[in-house]
């Protein structure tokens, strides 16, 4: 037999991958992309010590639809976990059928996660994969309804087992002790959907576009996020990785409607300002409106609200701006004003987790190479 793994390179699809094997079934692991998470690396890693193939894949402007309008809605962030479990069988489905294997299993086990992993929701998602009795989860299969394979003969289910709850303590020692796994991989920070830091800004998101892009995903974990109105947000670097992402973001064609705001002849931050006021990408000849001039030199303003003062060395004249827009560049003075200490950084907490957002960046790339939900 031949079985599809959602393979993150955790514990629990470590564990799902290995008791398969042992009951002879030939194991191809699945390690899926999400614009908002991507365990490819670790994945790969722990595929190639546990001797089975990994095939990766990556969700794009789908993956963003669904997080738009999902049918489950929410958890306790903007983690549509159900959802997003589902498109994740449903694409292990696909493989499936490609490569002509049997099933597909998961390292979930019941219980682990309250809010998406409770009986009922196991059962909710092989009946919207279309899985059904061709989904199983391993490690707790003699508490599950037994599947098509079980009920044929072809899985032993007594050689599967029942864990459910939250601990790691039983599955880490069942590890060690069947399977000889002598490093447990740690939880992973998973999906930064779920991080408190980082899903006011996903919320501000969704609420002022009525369907994002990835290029919007890309753009969230950078700098400060500062929201002028309905029709536009800036971003306004931290440090320079900030600088460089900004950079990246407005070169690339398929990003939203944006201008790119550089110091000229100071030091500070610089700036990406988002709105459909923009010119589009590569325009040589762009028009900007006099709505478009306000917002710029509000984002303007912005720069010398995070720029250190004691490091501007501004000539008399003032400070002045390289404004990227459409395929030209033009320099504009910019003005401090004092109304912009009025607009609040999307953030849910008074002072971000720094950890929190570092790890974003590190899941939500602007990089399309370097961009998955926890795949276990």
């Amino acid at each position: 037999m031949k079985a599809i793994v959602l393979f993150s390179g955790g514990l629990d699809s470590i564990l799902a991958a290995c008791m398969l094997k042992e009951q002879g079934v030939e194991v191809i692991g699945l390690n899926l992309i999400t614009p908002f998470h991507d365990c490819s690396a670790d994945a790969a890693a722990r595929a190639q010590e546990i001797g089975i193939e990994l095939v990766t894949r990556t969700f794009g402007e789908e993956y963003m639809k669904m997080l738009a309008h999902p049918r489950w809605g929410y958890g306790s962030n903007v983690n549509p976990c159900l959802d997003c479990r589902t498109m994740m069988c449903q694409e292990a489905a696909k493989l499936m059928e490609e490569i002509g294997a049997d099933f597909v299993a998961t390292g979930e086990v019941a219980g682990q996660r309250p809010n998406s992993q409770k009986v009922h929701q196991l059962a909710l998602v092989a009946r919207d994969s279309g899985l059904k009795g061709k989904l199983l989860r391993p490690l707790s299969a003699k508490i599950l309804p037994r599947t098509q394979m079980e009920l044929e003969g072809e899985l032993d289910r007594e050689n599967m087992r029942s864990f459910s709850g939250r601990s790691r303590v039983k599955l880490a020692a069942y590890a060690r002790h069947s399977f000889g796994v002598k490093k447990i991989p740690q939880p992973s920070s998973g999906c930064v959907l779920c991080e408190n830091s980082f899903a006011p800004r996903v919320r501000d998101m969704l609420k002022y576009k009525e369907q994002p892009t990835v290029w919007d995903a890309r753009v969230l974990p950078w700098g400060r996020r500062l929201r002028l109105d309905q029709n536009a947000y800036v971003v306004v670097a931290r440090r320079s990785q900030d600088c460089d992402a900004l950079d990246r973001l407005f070169a690339m064609p398929e990003r939203s409607r944006c201008v790119l705001l550089y110091p000229d002849n100071y030091n500070g931050a610089s700036a990406l300002l988002v709105t459909d006021l923009a010119p589009e990408f590569g325009q040589e000849t762009p028009e900007i409106s006099e709505e478009l001039q306000k917002y710029v030199q509000t984002a303007g303003s912005l720069m010398l609200r995070f720029s250190n003062p004691d490091k501007y060395n501004v000539p008399e004249e003032g400070p002045v701006a390289r404004l990227y827009v459409g395929a030209s560049v033009q320099k504009i003075e910019i003005h401090p004003d004092p109304s912009v200490e009025q607009i609040e950084i999307i953030k849910e907490k008074e002072k971000a987790d720094k950890a929190q957002e570092s790890s974003a960046q590190s899941q939500v790339s602007t990089d399309p190479q370097e961009q998955g939900d926890a795949n276990e």
